[in-house]
């Protein structure tokens, strides 16, 4: 049965989630004092510190164009929605138009698990913030899913996703933030009997998908019918050397998510007033790891 206790407001969320953050880079940095000795010992370049028992990868600073991520044309492929590129991304501009562009802007990729309830908490700080930025024509949008902490939740939702991104992908946008809002209180009341297929339905409704398309959603999760999909986001967020979600890159450098715990934090970086892009991994990101143990 669900929770009775009253759903905290958006601005109580974020700040759950700016105090969340806080304590996770605190945390981080406890981790990174511990490990400088091994860390120096460790040639540069693509090298892996493995404590505690998380990962933390040496990233790259990455100087690509602003639109590199949408560069790299369709996947064309079974099992694939007509809309997605090779890696498994798809992309957004001003307006819920699946797979535009805006322009000359950056782009800020997001790479998630619909099972992380850590992507969860970025979306529901920065859903509202990306919105604008989209529709101000500061950035395009690319979407990475994949599938890292091994949960039957991230393939049912990618299943339902792919049916919505080939048949009604105007809506797709939404019930993409309405899906992290959904694990966001299946999260926080840990009631896990609202993990269930017709809650998806539900939500897509919810999000204006028409009913003769969420009725093809059972099928579609029974079959894994987009199953290459989800193993396709998988594999190239391995293949980029990301460890744990979400993780975050706007121009080509991966933001450390703990100085973006605002609900203006990307804007804040996009005009130069943060300094949260760097070489580090984020708290956050890493966390999703040990989520997966």
């Amino acid at each position: 049965m669900a929770s009775n206790n009253p759903r905290p407001t958006k601005a109580e969320r974020r700040a759950a989630a700016r105090a969340q953050a806080q304590a996770m880079r605190e945390e981080q940095e406890r981790k990174d004092r511990r490990n400088k000795i091994t860390r120096r010992s460790l040639l540069a370049g693509g090298a892996v510190v493995i404590a505690g028992g998380v990962a933390y990868a040496v990233t790259r600073d990455d100087d690509s164009s602003s639109g590199s991520t949408t560069a790299q044309g369709k996947a064309n492929k079974a099992g694939f929605p007509k809309l997605v590129l090779k890696d498994g991304s798809w992309t957004y501009g001003a307006g819920p138009e699946a797979g535009a562009t805006n322009s000359g802007a950056k782009v800020l990729d997001v790479y998630f698990d619909y099972s992380c309830h850590y992507c969860a908490a970025f979306e529901d700080l920065h859903s509202d913030e990306i919105t604008t930025l989209l529709n101000d024509k500061k950035i395009t949008l690319a979407l990475h899913p994949c599938k890292i902490l091994g949960q039957d939740w991230t393939d049912k939702v990618m299943n339902a996703m792919g049916v919505v991104l080939d048949d009604e992908p105007d809506k797709a946008l939404d019930l993409h933030n309405r899906i992290f809002a959904l694990f966001y209180k299946i999260y926080q009341s840990q009631d896990t009997s609202l993990m269930t297929v017709d809650n998806i339905v539900a939500t897509a409704q919810d999000a204006g998908v028409s009913s003769s398309v969420t009725s093809k959603f059972a099928e579609a999760i029974s079959g894994n019918t987009y199953g290459e999909w989800t193993t396709a986001g998988t594999e190239a967020f391995s293949d980029k050397g990301f460890t744990g979600t979400p993780t975050v890159v706007l121009g080509g450098k991966t933001l450390d998510l703990a100085t973006i715990g605002t609900a203006t934090g990307l804007t804040d970086t996009l005009s130069g007033s943060s300094s949260s892009s760097g070489s580090s991994p984020s708290a956050e990101a890493s966390a999703a790891v040990t989520d997966a143990r």
